[in-house]
């Protein structure tokens, strides 16, 4: 009885420690301290941890619906899944949803304008109701596609499940693009290896990209993100870059 409790109570009892729960439990120790020093406090001081309350939450606030737009899924855990996927298949899971951005943009706008705006219609309006959800949706994977950047990954391996990932050009950064790449291609390639045995390349221009990444920016060998978007890096909307080996 023991043994057969044990895992299962360890996977389904508590709360997982995941980052939701870590910027949850430091905003309200933070709000709490800062309220018990205003308290505390007179004069100018008591104005300034009042500002200070009103302009940190709304600043994590900033950063964690930015985060959450980009990299949502970072902010979970595998076990806050009902039936926890091995860390393998959860990193596998996420490589691939960045290549249905398409996809899922298609989804959207077709289910909006099905259960929203098609019953509004009036009714002679409504027998040309598929044609006009088709236009309106590859009008809008049009835009998207054309906002965007594709990553061919066929350079590493031809034969890859996923061998397109998409991203939204001004949306992300260039650190979460390597990120999801090496993790959809680190069956293939050694961590932290970008430029020594995999590159990106613009075939179009021939230009390899070589100064991007935490390697360019961190000459001292100390890892640091490189937060820069795609534009400024000179992605241009549209393009579409090669994932290849050295």
């Amino acid at each position: 009885m023991a043994e057969a409790n044990g895992p299962a109570s360890e996977g389904t009892s508590g709360r997982v420690l995941n980052p939701l729960w870590i910027i949850s439990l430091f905003l309200g120790l933070a709000e709490v301290t800062v309220g018990v020093a205003a308290t505390q406090a007179e004069g100018w001081i008591q104005g300034m941890l009042a500002v200070f309350s009103v302009v940190f939450p709304s600043a994590v606030a900033v950063a964690f619906f930015r985060t959450l737009l980009t990299r949502p899924f970072v902010l979970y855990a595998p076990r806050d899944y009902p039936d926890a996927p091995s860390i393998e298949a959860y990193v596998t899971a996420v490589s691939s949803a960045a290549g249905r951005n398409l996809e899922n943009v298609g989804s959207a706008v077709r289910l909006a304008l099905e259960e929203v705006v098609v019953p509004r219609l009036p009714a002679a309006d409504q027998e040309r109701t598929e044609d006009l959800i088709e236009e309106a949706v590859q009008a809008a994977v049009g835009d998207f596609q054309r906002r965007s950047v594709e990553v061919d990954l066929s350079g590493i391996d031809p034969s890859m499940e996923v061998a397109v990932l998409t991203f939204p050009l001004d949306m992300v950064t260039v650190s979460h693009v390597l990120d999801t790449v090496y993790l959809t291609i680190s069956d293939l390639v050694d961590a932290y290896t970008y430029g020594s045995q995999w590159i990106l390349v613009d075939p179009t221009t021939g230009r390899r990209l070589t100064d991007i990444g935490s390697a360019s920016l961190s000459p001292a060998g100390i890892p640091r993100e490189d937060n820069r978007s795609l534009r400024e890096i000179g992605v241009r909307p549209g393009s579409r870059l090669l994932a290849k080996r050295m």
